[in-house]
């Protein structure tokens, strides 16, 4: 396994995390990725997806055997970048975490938040948060998160801490 940081730059990145960012929406969501991506507005979704990536968040894409199975997304939260909740300036947010389906139980999604923590003492942080909106508080508290008892009031998940 190893780790890349994306450049949208590189058509190649941006080319082999498209599919995989709209698996995760689809999953997040409950719907079929051609539902809220149709194909016949490709370039109205690769707009979207660009300006996404492109807000000033870092994203690190897991690499297994030479093939993209995950992402994790994270940024320290600041006036520029902001997070849904309020309350943590400051604070790390991880904003976004998704392994593909076929590489999920390997232990990735542990190694890609460890990379997120990693990359955000280097920028000082020394707390981060997560809203969870897909329930899984179990691997979030594996992982040392504390379900802190408030709901994020956008997306409507828990929001869970940790300090690092």
């Amino acid at each position: 396994m190893k780790f890349v940081e994306l450049n949208l730059r590189y058509e190649a990145m941006t080319t082999a995390l498209l599919p995989l960012y709209q698996s995760y929406e689809a999953e997040i969501s409950e719907e079929d990725v051609e539902e809220i991506f149709p194909a016949s507005e490709f370039e109205e979704n690769f707009e979207y997806f660009m300006g996404y990536f492109g807000r000033g968040i870092t994203t690190h894409l897991c690499i297994v055997d030479d093939e993209l199975v995950g992402f994790v997304s994270f940024h320290k939260v600041c006036e520029k970048i902001p997070s849904y909740a309020d309350g943590y300036e400051g604070w790390g947010h991880i904003a976004e975490i998704y392994t593909s389906e076929k590489a999920r139980g390997l232990g990735l999604g542990k190694a890609m938040i460890t990379k997120a923590e990693e990359e955000l003492k280097k920028l000082g942080v020394n707390a981060i948060h997560l809203t969870d909106i897909a329930d899984n508080g179990d691997f979030w508290k594996s992982l040392g998160f504390k379900d802190s008892g408030k709901i994020e009031p956008n997306e409507g998940g828990r929001i869970y801490e940790k300090h690092i």
